[in-house]
């Protein structure tokens, strides 16, 4: 399976722990997250959300 054929998918309580977490990251460090998963994917669509709160660019 490659990696665009993969589709990963987070319970809600996993995405509500990975929501938490992310939003307690300092600025930086959700935009590298964003950066690691290619903005793609479930944590990204998080660390995307909480960017456009903060008003970050990439």
């Amino acid at each position: 399976m490659t990696k665009s054929e993969a589709k990963m998918i987070l319970d809600q309580e996993n995405a509500t722990a990975v929501r938490l977490l992310v939003e307690r990251l300092p600025d930086d460090q959700v935009i590298e997250i964003y950066s690691l998963t290619g903005g793609t994917g479930p944590v990204a669509d998080l660390a995307a959300d909480q960017m456009e709160r903060r008003n970050l660019d990439y």
